[in-house]
């Protein structure tokens, strides 16, 4: 498992966000809560392209 940066707030509704996404691209990716952590299973670059896209989703603008 590869961990992202650490989310302490709102943890569970950022993995349900995420998984919600991978499951539109089918790429066997998953997100899940380890020790505080939000860590994913899967392809890397699949991985950080629903990153980008549940950001986006969110209204984060790319700085």
């Amino acid at each position: 498992m590869m961990s992202t940066n650490t989310i302490k707030w709102n943890s569970e509704i950022w993995r349900k966000i995420l998984n919600s996404v991978a499951d539109k691209y089918d790429c066997g990716v998953r997100f899940c809560v380890h020790e505080g952590r939000l860590d994913w299973e899967g392809d890397r670059a699949c991985a950080m392209e629903i990153v980008r896209e549940a950001m986006a989703l969110m209204g984060a603008q790319n700085h």
